[in-house]
C-alpha cells in the first residue's frame, strides 16, 4: 500500500498531470460554454483546435513550446480547410490523405516537437473527413478551429506567467525521483543472492531513462533566457540543483566494483547487507527531494541520515580490525571505496536538501563556471538535414512512407465496410506507427488491449450512473488520466480515453452507445491490423543495422572521456568545462546504445542479429563508463600520486578501445592484438606496500601512512586495472563479432 501511496504522489504531482489537466481544460472549456449557449457544433471545432495545439505543448523551453503550438495553429488552420474543400472529391482527398501522411511525418526528422506538429495537422484532417460543408462552412470551420488553438495557447502562456518555473521544477523533480530509482536499482548488487545479468539489465534500462529526464532539463534550463542570464534566485537555485544532480548521479556510477569477487570475498563479513540499507536509504532522500520539488515544497532530510551513516563506519571498522588479513585485505580496501562514496553521495544529497529552500543567499553564492550553450544541441532547421532523409536508408523516410500508405489503405478500408467511423481507423494507424519496429508492436498491443478495457468499464460507468453532471465529472476525469498517461502508461490512457469517448457519445447520442462501442472496436482492430501488415510491407530499419554504429561512437566516447580523465593523473591540465562535454558525450553515446538494444529486443527473432554479443559489448561499455566516473571521483587524490607511470596502462588501454572501435566499423588499422599490455610499473610498488601493510598488521598496528597510500594508490590503480581490462575485452568481443 506504501508503494501505491507513493507512486500516485509521484504521478500527481508531476508535469504529465500539468499536461493532462492543461489540455483538458483547454478542450472542455470552450466545448463546455459553446454548449450552455447552443451552440455544440461550435464547442466542439474550437475544442478540436485547442487538442491539436496542446498536443505540441510538451514540457521544454517556453519559445520551443510557443513555436511549436504557433506552427500547429497554421498547419490545423491550413490542414482543416484544405480538407474541407477536398471532401466532395474521394479520390482528391484520397491523395490529399497520402501527401499530408508523408510531410507530416517526415518533419519528424527536426525532432519531437516537430513530429507533434505533423501529427497535430494530421489529426485536424483525420477527424475533418467525416464532414462536408459548403465553401463558407469550410472557411468558419477553419477559423473556428484555429480559434480553439488561439485559445489554448492563450491559457498555456498565461499559466507559464503565473507560474514561469513549475515546469521546470516539476521535469527537475521527475529527474531526481529517476535517479533514485537508479540507485535503488544499483543496491541490488549487494544483495545476497544476485542475478548479475538480470541486475545490469534494469541498470542499464533506468540509466536510459535517467539520461532522458537529465536531457529535457538541461533544455528547459540552457534553453531558457531568464535562466541562462541568472536574473533571479530561484533561477540560480534551479541552475545549481540540476548542475549538483548531473554530478551526484556520476558520483554513483562510481560506486561500480567487480561485485562477483567482492561477494566472494565479503559476504562471510555480513557488512554487504549493511551497505545495501544506507544506499537504500539514500534513494528515498533523493525521492523525498524529487516530490518536493515537484509538489513546490522544502524537502527535509530523514533525522536518521547521519546516524545510521556512523553506525556504517563504525560496523565496518570493527568488522575490519577484526577478521581483516592478506586473504581479504583486497575486499576491505574495495569497501572502503564504496564507503567513501556513500559517504560523498551523503553529503551532496544533504546539499540538494537544502537548495529546496531556495533561500535567496544560496542563490547569491552560484557563479558560472562554463558555457552551458554548448551541452545543447542546436534547434535550427536545417534544409539540408531533410534533403539527407529523403532515402530509403533513412528510418524517418521509411516511417513517412508506412504512414502515408496506411492512411491510404485505412481510407479505403474506412469507404468499404458499411458501419463505423472512417477518422476511428485512420487515427489508430496514426496512433500506432512509430518509426521503431518494438515501438509500433507494443502500440498495437497496448491499443487493442486498452479499448477492450476501455470499453468495458465505459459501459459499466455509463449502465451504473445515471446523473448528466456526474458523468460529466467522469468524463472530463477520464480525459486528464488520457492526456496525462499518454506519454508514460498508454495503454492506461487508452483506457480511459475510450471510456471518455463512450460517455461523450452517449451526450451525442443519447441511448445509442452499444452501436458506439462496436463501432469503436471494429475500426480500432481495423486500424491495428493494416498498421502490423505495414511495419513488414514497408520493413523499418532494423537496430541491427544501426547498431553498429552506436557501438562504435559510445566506445570513441568512453575513450575521450578516459583520455580526458587521465590527463590529471598525468599531470597535463584539464579544464571543468571540457572534463563535463567528455562525461556528458559519453552517457548520451551510452544511453543511447541501451535503448537500441532495447528495442532490438522487441524485434523479431529472425533480425536481433548477434544479440548475446551485442548485449555483452553493451554492458561492458556501461561498466567501462561506470569505471571511468569511478577514476574521475579520485582527482583530488591526482595532486599527491599523479606519475608518468600511470602512461604505459593509459596508451594501451586507449589503443584497445580504438581497434574495438574500428573492427566495429569493419575498418580495424592494424591486426588486432588482444590482451597486449604493456608493463604497469605502478603493481611493483603497490607490492612492496602491501608487504609492508600486512607486517604492520601482523604486528597490530591499524592507522599509519602506510595504511593510507597503499588503500588510496590501490584504489586508482584498481581503476585503470578495470578500465584496461574491459578494454581488452571489448578488443576481444568486437574481434569475435567481425568474424561471425
Amino acid at each position: 500500500m506504501i508503494e501505491y501511496i507513493r507512486e500516485y504522489k509521484k504521478y500527481s504531482s508531476s508535469y504529465y498531470v500539468s499536461e493532462g489537466v492543461r489540455t483538458t481544460a483547454g478542450v472542455m472549456v470552450p466545448l463546455l460554454t459553446a454548449s450552455y449557449f447552443g451552440h455544440l457544433d461550435i464547442g466542439i471545432a474550437l475544442g478540436l483546435g485547442a487538442l491539436c495545439v496542446g498536443i505540441t505543448d510538451n514540457t521544454g523551453p517556453i519559445h520551443h513550446r510557443v513555436n511549436g503550438m504557433v506552427a500547429a495553429l497554421l498547419l490545423i488552420f491550413i490542414s482543416t480547410l484544405v480538407t474541407g474543400f477536398c471532401m466532395p472529391y474521394p479520390w482528391l482527398l484520397a491523395g490529399l490523405i497520402t501527401v499530408m501522411g508523408f510531410v507530416c511525418s517526415i518533419i519528424g526528422v527536426y525532432g519531437v516537437r516537430a513530429a507533434a506538429v505533423g501529427a497535430a495537422g494530421l489529426l485536424v484532417m483525420i477527424l475533418s473527413i467525416d464532414d462536408r460543408y459548403d465553401s463558407w462552412e469550410v472557411l468558419r470551420n477553419a477559423l473556428l478551429v484555429s480559434a480553439g488553438g488561439l485559445f489554448y495557447l492563450a491559457i498555456s502562456l498565461l499559466l507559464y506567467r503565473l507560474r514561469p518555473y513549475k515546469l521546470i521544477e516539476q521535469a527537475l523533480g521527475d529527474s531526481l525521483l529517476s535517479m533514485a530509482d537508479y540507485l535503488r536499482t544499483r543496491a541490488g548488487f549487494y544483495n545476497e543472492q544476485v542475478d548479475y545479468d538480470k541486475n545490469y539489465k534494469e541498470v542499464l534500462e533506468q540509466q536510459v531513462l535517467v539520461h532522458n529526464k537529465q536531457s529535457l532539463v538541461r533544455e528547459m534550463l540552457f534553453k531558457t533566457r531568464d535562466i541562462v542570464r541568472e536574473s533571479t534566485h530561484k533561477s540560480r537555485i534551479l541552475m545549481m540543483i540540476f548542475l549538483d544532480s548531473v554530478d551526484l548521479f556520476e558520483r554513483i556510477m562510481t560506486s561500480q566494483q567487480d561485485y562477483r569477487q567482492l561477494h566472494q570475498v565479503m559476504d562471510k563479513t555480513g557488512l554487504l547487507p549493511v551497505f545495501k540499507e544506507q544506499i537504500l536509504l539514500l534513494s528515498e532522500e533523493l525521492e523525498k527531494i524529487g516530490l518536493a520539488l515537484q509538489e513546490g515544497r522544502v524537502s527535509i532530510p530523514g533525522e536518521a541520515l547521519e546516524e545510521r551513516l556512523k553506525k556504517l563506519e563504525v560496523s565496518f571498522v570493527d568488522v575490519r580490525n577484526a577478521t581483516m588479513d592478506d586473504t581479504n585485505i583486497e575486499g576491505f580496501v574495495s569497501l572502503r571505496h564504496i564507503l567513501n562514496s556513500v559517504k560523498d553521495i551523503q553529503s551532496r544529497i544533504l546539499t540538494i536538501h537544502r537548495y529546496t529552500s531556495f533561500d535567496k543567499k544560496i542563490g547569491d553564492a552560484f557563479s558560472r563556471t562554463v558555457d552551458y550553450t554548448k551541452f545543447v544541441s542546436p534547434s535550427d532547421f536545417n534544409l539540408k538535414l531533410l534533403v539527407n532523409n529523403l532515402s530509403i536508408h533513412s528510418t524517418i523516410f521509411r516511417h513517412s512512407v508506412r504512414v502515408a500508405v496506411s492512411l491510404l489503405a485505412g481510407f479505403f478500408l474506412s469507404r468499404i465496410f458499411p458501419f463505423g467511423h472512417g477518422y476511428w481507423i485512420l487515427l489508430t494507424i496514426l496512433v500506432i506507427l512509430k518509426p521503431a519496429y518494438s515501438l509500433t508492436k507494443q502500440r498495437n498491443i497496448e491499443r487493442l488491449t486498452g479499448t477492450f478495457f476501455g470499453a468495458i468499464i465505459g459501459v459499466i460507468l455509463l449502465w451504473l450512473i445515471r446523473d448528466d453532471r456526474l458523468l460529466v465529472a467522469v468524463m472530463i476525469t477520464g480525459m486528464v488520466i488520457a492526456y496525462s498517461m499518454v506519454r508514460i502508461k498508454y495503454m492506461v490512457s487508452v483506457i480511459a480515453m475510450t471510456a471518455y469517448i463512450l460517455i461523450a457519445f452517449h451526450f451525442l447520442k443519447p441511448g445509442d452507445f452499444s452501436e458506439v462501442l462496436r463501432d469503436r472496436l471494429i475500426d480500432t482492430f481495423a486500424g491495428s491490423v493494416i498498421a502490423f501488415i505495414a511495419s513488414f510491407a514497408v520493413p523499418p530499419k532494423w537496430e541491427h543495422e544501426q547498431i553498429q554504429e552506436l557501438l562504435e561512437e559510445a566506445i570513441l566516447a568512453n575513450a575521450r572521456y578516459f583520455a580526458a580523465i587521465s590527463r590529471i593523473f598525468l599531470n597535463e591540465p584539464l579544464s571543468n568545462e571540457e572534463y563535463k562535454l567528455s562525461r556528458k558525450e559519453a552517457f548520451v553515446k551510452l544511453a543511447n546504445l541501451s535503448d537500441a538494444f532495447q528495442r532490438m529486443l522487441n524485434e523479431p527473432k529472425r533480425q536481433q542479429k548477434k544479440v548475446q554479443l551485442v548485449h555483452q559489448m553493451v554492458v561492458s561499455n556501461h561498466m567501462l563508463a561506470s569505471h571511468i566516473a569511478t577514476l574521475s571521483s579520485y582527482r583530488k587524490m591526482a595532486e599527491n600520486y599523479a606519475s608518468d607511470k600511470f602512461q604505459p596502462i593509459v596508451q594501451a588501454s586507449l589503443g584497445h578501445l580504438q581497434l574495438a572501435a574500428e573492427m566495429v566499423r569493419q575498418t580495424p588499422s592494424a591486426a588486432p592484438v588482444l590482451n597486449a599490455e604493456d608493463n604497469f610499473v605502478i603493481r611493483d610498488e603497490l607490492k612492496q606496500l602491501l608487504e609492508q601493510r600486512l607486517k604492520e598488521l601482523a604486528e597490530g598496528v591499524m592507522d599509519t601512512t602506510t595504511r593510507q597510500r597503499f588503500s588510496e594508490l590501490k584504489t586508482i590503480a584498481d581503476q585503470f586495472e578495470y578500465i584496461n581490462k574491459i578494454s581488452i575485452e571489448l578488443e576481444k568481443l568486437a574481434a569475435r563479432q567481425q568474424q561471425k
